[in-house]
C-alpha cells in the first residue's frame, strides 16, 4: 500500500520527466533551427536559454523533492546540499530573465514603426545574447551575496528525511536572512513589472491592431498578421501563466517559515513552482509555424 508521500513523489517525478523532455525538445528543436535551418530568429536563442534554464529547475527541484519524499538516504554532504541549494536559486532566477527577456522582445518587435520603440527593432536582435551574458553575471553574482550572507540549508541526513534541500524556517532575528529575502523580493518585483508592462503593451497593440485589418481583406496581409498574433498571445499566457504560480509558490513558502507551519505549504509552494517550466516548453512548441514539421514528427 502506497503512503501519500510515495504518491506525491510519484506525481513531483512525472512532471518533472515531462516538463524536462519538453525542454529538451524545445531545446533541440530551437537549436536545430538556429544552427542548421536557414530559417533563424533572433527568438530563437532567448527560447534556447528559456527551455534550459527551465531543465534546470525541473532536475534540481523536482529529483531532490521526489527523492526526499520517498526517503531515500542522503549521500551528499553539507557542501553537496548547498550546491544545489544555490543551483535551485540560480535556474529559477534565469527562467525569470529569460521570460521577461522573451517578453519584451516580443513587445519590441511588434510595436508600430511610428512609435517609440521602432529605432529598437533593429538594435534588440543584436542585444540578445549581450543580455543572455548580463542576465548570467548578474545572477552569478547574486549567487555569491546568497553564499556569503545567508547560511544555505545544513544537511540532517536520516533514512527518514533524506537530503534537506528545501525550505527551512526563518529565522527573523536574523537580520542578514531577512536583508536577502527583501533584496530577492525586490529583484522578483522588478522582473514582473517588467513583464506585466510588456504585457499590457502587447494586448494595446493586438487590440488596434484587430481594429485596423477588420477591414482589410487582402489574403496576404492577413496571414502575415495572424502569425505575429499567435506568437504574441502565446507569449501573453506564458506571462500569465508564469506570474501566476510565481505569485502563489513564494506564498505558501512564507507561510511555511511562521509558527503553525505544515508540510503540505511547502509541498504546495514546490509544486506550484514546477508547472510553469513543465508547461511552458509545450506552448511554444504548438505555435512555432517556423519548426520543421519533418523534424516535429521525427
Amino acid at each position: 500500500m502506497l503512503t501519500s508521500d510515495e504518491i506525491l513523489g510519484m506525481v513531483y517525478l512525472l512532471l518533472t520527466v515531462v516538463g524536462f523532455l519538453g525542454n529538451c525538445i524545445l531545446f533541440f528543436l530551437n537549436s536545430f533551427n538556429f544552427l542548421i535551418v536557414h530559417r533563424t530568429r533572433p527568438k530563437n536563442l532567448i527560447i534556447i536559454h528559456l527551455a534550459f534554464s527551465n531543465a534546470m529547475v525541473l532536475l534540481f527541484r523536482g529529483i531532490p523533492t521526489t527523492t526526499r519524499l520517498w526517503r531515500v538516504k542522503c549521500l551528499l554532504d553539507d557542501t553537496g546540499i548547498k550546491i544545489i541549494t544555490y543551483v535551485q536559486t540560480l535556474s529559477r532566477s534565469l527562467s525569470l530573465c529569460s521570460t521577461c527577456h522573451l517578453s519584451v522582445f516580443q513587445a519590441i518587435i511588434i510595436s508600430p514603426t511610428n512609435s517609440i520603440w521602432a529605432q529598437l527593432k533593429k538594435i534588440a536582435p543584436k542585444c540578445i545574447i549581450p543580455c543572455i551574458l548580463l542576465c548570467w553575471i548578474f545572477n552569478l553574482l547574486l549567487i555569491m551575496i546568497l553564499i556569503l550572507y545567508h547560511d544555505a540549508p545544513k544537511n540532517r541526513t536520516n533514512n527518514k528525511y533524506g537530503c534537506n534541500t528545501g525550505y527551512r524556517y526563518l529565522d527573523r532575528y536574523n537580520k542578514n536572512q531577512l536583508k536577502m529575502i527583501i533584496i530577492m523580493c525586490i529583484y522578483d518585483s522588478l522582473f514582473m513589472c517588467l513583464m506585466t508592462f510588456s504585457s499590457v503593451y502587447m494586448i494595446l497593440i493586438l487590440y488596434k491592431h484587430k481594429k485596423h485589418v477588420s477591414h482589410i481583406h487582402s489574403n496576404s496581409v492577413s496571414t502575415k498578421i495572424s502569425h505575429e498574433t499567435v506568437a504574441t498571445q502565446a507569449i501573453l499566457l506564458l506571462m500569465s501563466i508564469f506570474v501566476c504560480f510565481n505569485v502563489f509558490s513564494p506564498f505558501f513558502a512564507v507561510l511555511f517559515y511562521f509558527k503553525y507551519a505544515h508540510s503540505w505549504m511547502i509541498h504546495a509552494s514546490v509544486f506550484l513552482s514546477l508547472w510553469y517550466p513543465v508547461v511552458s516548453p509545450f506552448i511554444l512548441i504548438s505555435i512555432d509555424s517556423q519548426i520543421p514539421r519533418t523534424c516535429v514528427h521525427r
